[in-house]
């Protein structure tokens, strides 16, 4: 989580989202304060924000903060997870060395999933209802640039998003998953699929207060 007091923008940290390209880019317009020392606020959702830190933070920076995320294709994010954990040890409880994407998946979409298929949840992250977001401002991850325009707009200065944390692999295209696993994968992460849809649709979807 960063906080930017000059705008009253909170981005929050959606893992496998240039999260680490865009604390680089914002850290040193962020504001100090004891969210620093918090490990769940480092990539913690709109709930857990709510509940704990909009309170201290609205206070401190004198008024509502607008509060942004990414969010990205589901089966792209979990290949990016899949992919990140190679670089893990084969052995290392974390690591997908030696498992198949499939099996990835499969290990995913358990009630409770194996400590390397513990990845999170996307629509639980925003606060996703089936129709809207919890969070003011959600971006695609294939559309950077809008976030970077929102950037540019909120803050007054055009940045500049460096490139950080990459996978093992270069990237080359998601792999094949078999047919049966990506329809239990769609039903399994129903709210996920209808989030990143809503959000595709035009590149960012903008919450309606």
């Amino acid at each position: 989580m960063l906080v930017l007091e000059a705008s009253r923008l909170v981005f929050l940290a959606n893992p496998k989202t240039a999260t680490q390209s865009v604390r680089a880019m914002l850290r040193g317009r962020a504001m100090a304060g004891p969210w620093q020392d918090d490990p769940g606020a480092r990539h913690g959702g709109i709930g857990p924000f709510n509940r704990k830190w909009r309170g201290l933070i609205e206070e401190r920076v004198g008024g509502p903060v607008e509060v942004f995320a990414v969010v990205r294709d589901p089966l792209a994010r979990l290949d990016s997870w899949y992919r990140y954990r190679k670089k893990n040890a084969e052995g290392d409880s974390r690591s997908t060395q030696g498992i198949g994407f499939d099996d990835f998946l499969c290990a995913v979409m358990q009630d409770s999933p194996p400590d390397f298929a513990r990845v999170g949840a996307q629509d639980r992250f925003v606060g996703w209802d089936g129709m809207q977001s919890g969070i003011d401002v959600l971006f695609d991850y294939d559309r950077l640039d809008l976030m970077m325009e929102f950037l540019a707009d909120r803050i007054g200065v055009r940045l500049r998003l460096p490139v950080k944390n990459t996978s093992a692999k270069p990237f080359s295209g998601l792999p094949e998953v078999e047919g049966g696993v990506m329809e239990a994968l769609r039903r399994k992460l129903a709210g996920d699929f209808a989030l990143y849809a809503a959000v595709s649709e035009t590149g960012a979807l903008f919450r309606d207060d």
